[in-house]
């Protein structure tokens, strides 16, 4: 058993650089990782792949082919330029467990007009880093890679190895990096435990949410809008069904998961999900459009599956008096470990010893790349340095500089203990 001085000398290290940690993650959001596209990705790339060398490994950068984007990816996603992931194992003295350790580098859209400073140019206020994506969850792969640096700097010995993964596209859901990487078999069922930052501080997340979004294509029929009555209005059809299915999404909402939600949201239970999130229809004022698309995000909890979820919307998309199809274009599976695994329950434990205050094991309402890792039989716990008020996905999005160097202890600590 560890004795107390080796976690007491991790973390006078940690703070010694938190100053570090701050830098690395502003370096991070300085780099426009938006996706869709994600045209910036080489660029975050080379600066995780250097932060891995001074760990004295040699980082590998994977690109993913341009065939396997093809024919994973709908076009409709909008992704563009090339998407390497970057990775690379830490070993202990001797053999032990495998643990992987994963952050995902893109953000979602951020219109500046509403922010109080770029979102690409981080600024520090008040203990907090503003940027778009300060917490979801470019400090947080600061945080991970700054618990190697303390065990690798201390001279911290341990058995196993680490492998810590940087990967595309989480935001978009479909074929993200982490699949490439189970397809590459550098993420395989050997893995013994998998740790990601790529939620808050409060919980800790031990499931997820699915996700599926689907595209549905309303077709009519074009005419000049003085002669309407040959025409098929397919927005006037499309309302319709956006009628109903707001309908099936109500019942849906009503439904609960037996795990339990972090309560900070109003729900106990997980709970599922149909929105209609995004319209498009209509070429001109004077025109019968003869298309209408309608995008619906559909979030399901563990007990639910893809296949049924698509069958519910099907049953509602077909019989109509116009022609209706449906695709969908990127999802993920819920993910689950149990709550009484040795992964959940270490974490546990040392997060209340490094914050001095339980983290309650739960679901999240979010969905994560991590579903490909959980399908392989991993474990899995998710803890990172984001809180209820950071505002991810929104304006001013920040992350608390202190709540970085906690995750950055809490990161190390597990290491040390399962190792």
């Amino acid at each position: 058993m560890l004795s107390q001085t080796v976690f007491n000398q991790v973390d006078r290290w940690i703070d010694a650089h938190k100053k570090d940690i701050v830098d690395l993650t502003c370096r991070l959001v300085n780099i426009d990782t938006t996706v869709p596209p994600g045209l910036n990705y080489p660029k975050i790339s080379q600066v995780l792949a250097s932060e891995l060398k001074d760990l004295g490994v040699r980082p590998a950068v994977s690109y993913i082919p341009e065939a396997a984007l093809r024919r994973r990816v709908s076009p409709e996603v909008g992704l563009k330029g090339p998407r390497p992931n970057t990775y690379a194992t830490l070993k202990g003295e001797g053999e032990g467990p495998w643990i992987l350790l994963n952050g995902h580098v893109d953000v979602v859209p951020a219109d500046p007009s509403g922010w109080s400073h770029d979102p690409f140019e981080p600024t520090i206020k008040n203990g907090k880093i503003y940027g778009r994506g300060a917490a979801d969850m470019k400090g947080s792969n600061a945080c991970e890679i700054f618990s190697m640096k303390a065990l690798v700097e201390t001279g911290t010995e341990f058995r196993g190895r680490i492998t810590p993964t940087f990967t595309t596209d989480e935001e978009v859901g479909g074929y993200s990096g982490v699949n490439y990487l189970v397809d590459k078999h550098v993420i395989t069922k050997d893995v013994d435990y998998c740790l990601s930052a790529d939620s808050g501080i409060e919980a800790l997340h031990i499931a997820s949410l699915g996700d599926a979004e689907y595209l549905i294509t309303v077709r009519g029929r074009a005419a000049h809008s003085g002669r309407g009555w040959t025409g098929v209005n397919a927005i006037e059809y499309g309302a319709s069904l956006i009628e109903d299915l707001k309908k099936l999404g109500e019942e849906i909402g009503r439904r609960r998961s037996r795990i339990n939600a972090e309560p900070i949201w109003g729900t106990k239970k997980m709970r599922p999900g149909l929105y209609v999130n995004t319209v498009k229809g209509g070429l001109k004022g004077n025109i019968i459009p003869d298309t209408f698309e309608i995008l619906v995000d559909r979030r399901f909890i563990p007990e639910e599956s893809e296949a049924q979820v698509r069958r519910e919307i099907a049953r509602v998309v077909k019989h109509r008096e116009v022609k209706v199809s449906m695709k969908m274009i990127l999802g993920y599976d819920p993910m689950v470990t149990s709550p009484s695994h040795p992964l959940a329950r270490t974490v546990r434990k040392v997060a209340k010893k490094v914050l001095g205050r339980d983290v309650p094991p739960c679901g999240s309402q979010g969905s994560t790349d991590m579903a490909a890792v959980s399908a392989l039989g991993i474990p899995i716990a998710v803890l990172g340095a984001t809180r209820q008020d950071s505002n991810i996905h929104g304006i001013d999005e920040h992350v608390r500089i202190n709540d970085l160097v906690s995750v950055t202890k809490i990161l190390a600590h597990t290491f040390l203990e399962l190792l």
